[in-house]
């Protein structure tokens, strides 16, 4: 006669076990699945330059070249600049 005590513990073991991988999978293709949040210009408070500054999107450490950033939707000029501004 099987030891029906240690038989609910294996299944609670393997059900608890099968759980948090379902979970970790579940989370990380919802964490994939979502796009990263980007700021509008009106909320970062963006604006553009007629000429360079000593603060500009192009020497910002969120700018990527030609034209984007990591923080505010693009496209931006390398002139522009931010509240988001970073050195």
């Amino acid at each position: 006669m099987p030891d029906l005590p240690n038989l609910a513990r294996r299944r609670l073991l393997r059900c608890t076990a099968l759980g948090v991988v379902s979970m970790v999978v579940a989370l990380d293709g919802e964490a994939r699945a979502k796009p990263s949040f980007k700021a509008t210009k009106k909320q970062a408070g963006y604006i553009v330059r007629s000429k360079p500054a000593e603060q500009m999107c192009a020497q910002c450490l969120y700018f990527i070249a030609p034209n984007d950033c990591v923080v505010v939707q693009g496209p931006i000029s390398p002139l522009g600049w931010c509240n988001y501004y970073g050195d």
